[in-house]
This record gives structure tokens, C-alpha cells and sequence, in this order.
């Protein structure tokens, strides 16, 4: 199925350098708020991906969360922006974490080395 059909939730393969990664769609803004909280483990290969209407200022937490993150912006033209490595939060007020502009997708990978760096484009976005 192509990317551009894909229905929230549903599980599509994205490449990352020279890796495949299962990546879980997060299109509604429920599914965005609810993110990958309570997950007890992510593969090497496994995330989540954020999915805005548009650029913005989209801010993550690490409320809930059970594992570390490796989280990577991505700007509308498919770029990363950002990359944080962010703890879950047992405190209350959890953090807040932003990109420095304006990011069009957030990419939620377990807390592993990605070959993945501030610069490097993401293939297979285009559509969704």
C-alpha cells in the first residue's frame, strides 16, 4: 500500500540510511497524544512516527513512558532538524521537548545507535 493510503495506526516500512525500519503511523491527534506510552520495549528496528497536517512547533513528553527514546524532527522537505535522546519521566511536570524550527513529522525510535543524523533525509515520507 502506498504511503499516501495509509490509514492511522497501521505499520509501514520506512528507510533510514541503510536500514528498514516498522514504523507505527500516528496521524489523529489521539493517536499523537497517546504516542508510544506504556510500550515496555521497542526492537532496534521498531518506532513510531508522528505525522502533522503541516510545519509547526509539535512539542513530545515522555509522560508514561516506559523506555528511552531516540527522537528525530524532520522538517517538510524530509530532513532531520533535531535528534534528542529523552528519558521517560517519572516527575511531575514532565518536560516538554521541541525541534529548533518548524518540524512536519517526528520519528520515535527505541533508544538504540541510528544511522541517522542532523541533515540526512528520510525516504518514503512523500504522501503521507
Amino acid at each position: 500500500m502506498a504511503p499516501g493510503n495509509c490509514a492511522a495506526g497501521e505499520i509501514i516500512e520506512l528507510e533510514v540510511g541503510q536500514s528498514t525500519y516498522q514504523v507505527e503511523l500516528a496521524i489523529t491527534p489521539a493517536q499523537r497524544r497517546h504516542g508510544l506510552m506504556y510500550r515496555q520495549q521497542l526492537d532496534s528496528r521498531q518506532g513510531m512516527l508522528l505525522v502533522y497536517s503541516r510545519a509547526g512547533d509539535h512539542r513530545i513528553w515522555m509522560k508514561n513512558m516506559r523506555i528511552a527514546l531516540r527522537v528525530f524532527w524532520i522538517d517538510e522537505k524530509f530532513k532531520v532538524i533535531s535528534v534528542q535522546r529523552l528519558e521517560p519521566c517519572s516527575s511531575s511536570p514532565c518536560p516538554v521537548y521541541s525541534a529548533p524550527r518548524a518540524a512536519s513529522f517526528i520519528l520515535e525510535l527505541g533508544d538504540y545507535d541510528h544511522a541517522l543524523v542532523i541533515g540526512d533525509k528520510i525516504e518514503g515520507l512523500a504522501g503521507l
